[in-house]
């Protein structure tokens, strides 16, 4: 990081410092700093992240999306439970339930292929949402934060990928395996 950066760096923290502890902001920019697509962000570039973040409050049973819509978001837990389900004619499996911390959505932010799952509120949840425009946008502005966000992302499917190809090596028959 830069001289500049740092001071840069220094300066908003210490702006920051003096809001009250309750400060909204503060309290995103602290919340953001636990989630894994964030976690490598300096301070300046949390804030930069924070500013194009919507909130947005479900209530229990609220639909958040729907399999086979087209997806936009990548979804922050703050407060609440959500369900992440897939529904067929006959039955609905529940494939998580996820609560404050937690992340879902976030294939909506390299493309606009319908989402595999439906997710809803299961109480009241408070959740904040980064929209592919938007992260999109931050590319021309701060393509280094935007840089580093797809770069956790890419980590975070690969991670996904590598433990869906176990799973399936796992369950396959022994002659099948070898496929690939």
């Amino acid at each position: 990081m830069s001289a500049r950066n740092l001071v840069a760096d220094k300066l908003l923290w210490e702006t920051l410092g003096r809001w009250k502890r309750s400060s909204p902001e503060l309290d995103r920019i602290q919340f953001l700093k636990t989630v894994p697509f964030f976690d490598q962000l300096s301070n300046r570039q949390l804030k930069s992240v924070s500013d194009i973040i919507f909130e947005r409050t479900y209530e229990t049973n609220e639909s958040i999306f729907e399999e086979g819509k087209p997806g936009a978001a990548l979804f922050l837990i703050l407060v609440g439970k959500i369900a992440v389900e897939i529904c067929r004619e006959t039955s609905t499996t529940c494939l998580a339930v996820l609560d404050r911390g937690a992340f879902f959505g976030e294939m909506a932010l390299l493309d606009e292929t319908p989402r595999s799952a439906t997710a809803s509120a299961l109480e009241r949840t408070r959740t904040l949402a980064l929209y592919r425009n938007d992260l999109n946008e931050l590319v021309h502005r701060d393509a280094k934060t935007a840089c580093q966000i797809y770069r956790s992302l890419a980590g975070m499917i690969g991670d996904r990928l590598r433990l869906t190809n176990e799973l399936v090596q796992m369950k396959a028959p022994a002659d099948k395996v070898g496929l690939g």
